[in-house]
C-alpha cells in the first residue's frame, strides 16, 4: 500500500463565488480565506495534493477506500505538518 501520512494542512482559498448581480462600482475585494484540513495525504505531487479525512476497508490493503477527499492546488498550501498517527486496532497498518 502507498504511504499515506496523516497530515495537518494550512492553505488559502478564494472563498465562495458571489452568487448575485452587483454593480462593478460596488465590488469590494475581500482577503483570501485561511483554511485548515486534516487527513491522510493520498496524493502528493508538485502541482496538487489530495487528503482524505476518512478511510475504510483497512482489513485488506486491496480493499482500502477513502471518502471526503479534498484536492488542494500546491501553490495554495502554506504549510503541511505530519501528525503522529495512533496505532490502528485489528487493521492493516498504513
Amino acid at each position: 500500500m502507498t504511504d499515506c501520512p496523516l497530515v495537518f494542512v494550512e492553505w488559502e482559498d478564494s472563498a465562495q463565488p458571489i452568487p448575485y448581480w452587483q454593480h462593478l462600482s460596488d465590488f469590494e475585494a475581500k482577503p483570501v480565506v485561511k483554511c485548515v484540513s486534516v487527513g491522510w495525504l493520498i496524493h502528493d505531487e508538485k502541482d496538487m495534493k489530495a487528503i482524505a479525512p476518512n478511510m475504510g476497508g483497512m482489513e485488506n490493503e486491496y480493499n482500502a477506500q477513502v471518502s471526503g477527499v479534498i484536492r488542494i492546488p500546491a501553490r495554495c498550501i502554506t504549510k503541511i505538518t505530519k501528525l503522529k498517527e495512533p496505532k490502528l486496532s485489528s487493521a492493516v497498518s498504513l
